[in-house]
């Protein structure tokens, strides 16, 4: 009967502890940020408060019957040792355990892990990120930049006194502020002058006919995210670097409007370079993928190696690339993907723009 009970008190207490995984899983998925507001274990939140006390009553229920299992075996023997042992053991146990607990609660959350599917983004920019390849003026554009470069927490962070930036304000002041990105304002201004100038000289090729014309192919379908990539080969290796006259690559989605629209252009690192140039900073966010295979109807997927992309071409490395996203919405001039296109609300392209073309052209 004894055995029942605390059998009963075991599942009681894994229930209570599954019901504050559910808790807390929900609130995480309603809230963002929480993650970087409290610790890993805070016994002051209800639902890991509810994730301890299931885990408590479980282990006292075990701890029941191994004292039960324990005294009816008489482990330890039947005289005064064995009482002893029985005595020390089980206390000894719920200690550790209890002091577990504490230390957990306790405990920073500082370590975010974030995986990379695809392709790897440059060391030192201002996201990291994985994407999966599956199918008006200046003075607008520098805050525009300033909001991408410095993302702001939830509730900042606060500094104790005696720190350099509080020996300033005078001794027991604290101060609070986001995080800090170090960017000078040349580079600021670079930034939106660049940005500004790529928008104005990829104007022409709003038609993606006129990008057609001028030797651009489409070497991707339309990706979510990303678009479909038109490369020029003869700019890709010219000398010219982040050229806003020659960009190697033009960013056209159907995801928008449901028409074949320019959306951004893509620049290309000379060489095989080891890490990406900077041109302004901290603002800068290049990335490359690795072990692409290109076939027909401008379709692209990632393989292990050369021998799986048969009927294709295989591309090892692509090299360091930037994406700057000439439409509005986005979450940054610079971001890797451009989020009303991820899906975005119309069906993206089925045929390659230049098939697509010669059909409605007949």
């Amino acid at each position: 009967m004894k055995y029942r009970l605390l059998w009963g008190a075991a599942a009681s207490g894994l229930a209570i502890h599954f019901l504050g995984l559910g808790w807390d899983v929900y609130r995480h998925s309603s809230d963002s940020t929480l993650a970087q507001r409290e610790s890993v274990l805070s016994l002051g939140n209800p639902s890991h408060l509810l994730i301890v006390a299931g885990m408590a009553i479980v282990a006292a229920a075990l701890l029941g019957m191994a004292a039960a299992w324990m005294s009816e075996r008489q482990v330890g023997g039947s005289g005064l040792s064995g009482v002893a042992v029985r005595g020390f053991a089980l206390p000894v146990i719920a200690a550790v355990s209890a002091g577990s607990i504490w230390l957990a609660s306790q405990a920073e959350d500082s370590s975010h892990e974030h995986a990379m599917a695809m392709h790897e983004h440059a060391p030192g920019t201002p996201a990291d990120h994985a994407h999966e390849m599956t199918g008006p003026g200046t003075q607008d554009a520098v805050p525009f930049l300033v909001a991408r470069a410095v993302p702001v927490s939830a509730d900042g962070h606060s500094h104790p006194a005696g720190g350099s930036g509080d020996e300033a304000m005078g001794e027991g002041t604290k101060h609070t502020h986001g995080v800090e990105v170090g960017v000078s304002a040349e580079q600021l201004a670079a930034a939106a002058t660049f940005a500004q100038d790529v928008k104005d000289k990829t104007a022409k090729f709003r038609d993606v006919r006129e990008a057609l014309a001028e030797g651009y192919l489409q070497v991707t379908p339309d990706l979510p995210g990303i678009a479909a990539h038109f490369v020029r080969l003869d700019y890709r290796n010219d000398g010219h670097e982040m050229d806003p006259e020659r960009v190697e690559v033009l960013l056209y989605s159907k995801r928008l409007d449901g028409n074949w629209r320019l959306v951004g252009a893509m620049f290309m690192a000379e060489g095989n370079k080891e890490t990406p140039p900077q041109y302004f900073g901290p603002l800068d966010v290049w990335h490359r993928h690795e072990n692409l295979c290109f076939t027909a109807g401008a379709r692209v997927r990632t393989v292990a190696n050369a021998a799986e992309c048969v009927g294709g071409v295989f591309q090892k490395d692509t090299g360091w690339q930037m994406h700057v996203w000439v439409e509005p919405g986005g979450t940054g001039v610079f971001a890797h993907d451009y989020a009303p296109i991820a899906p975005g609300a119309f069906p993206p392209a089925t045929l390659p723009a230049a098939s697509e073309l010669r059909v409605q052209a007949r």
